[in-house]
């Protein structure tokens, strides 16, 4: 079968888009900041004006980056791996000085020192021994 040159840009432009597309839909899925150590958190009383409930600080060892500030939120989702990989629903006081997490952030960080930025999701890792 012979394509026509019409065909082909045709062709080409659909398997352009489901390169694009599957791109995209798998980009979500991995963490913004991957393996950080957490270098110190507040979890004080709730700020009922910005909904946050907590701040966690983590240094991000993969991007060789500054230091982060991380913003929890009443709607930020937190689980904990278990032994068996598994991600359990947990709360913020999960969150230790020394634990490694993965965050799925919102936006963009701020650009004062340290950054701060948003999470939507956070994923405490399990000890490895």
């Amino acid at each position: 079968m012979k394509l026509t040159p019409l065909q082909t840009i045709i062709l080409l432009v659909v398997l352009a888009g489901f390169v694009i597309g599957t791109y995209s839909a798998t980009m979500d899925l991995l963490p913004d900041i991957s393996d950080a150590h957490v270098i110190g958190n507040t979890t004080g009383s709730p700020n009922l004006t910005n909904h946050t409930v907590g701040t966690i600080y983590v240094k991000d060892d993969t991007n060789q980056t500054s230091d982060k500030s991380i913003i929890v939120k009443e709607d930020t989702k937190i689980f904990i791996e278990n032994n068996d990989n598994q991600q359990v629903e947990a709360n913020i006081t999960s969150i230790k000085t020394g634990s490694k997490i993965d965050i799925y952030t919102i936006g963009d960080p701020t650009n004062t020192i340290p950054p701060q930025i948003t999470a939507e999701k956070i994923v405490v890792k399990k000890h490895k021994k």
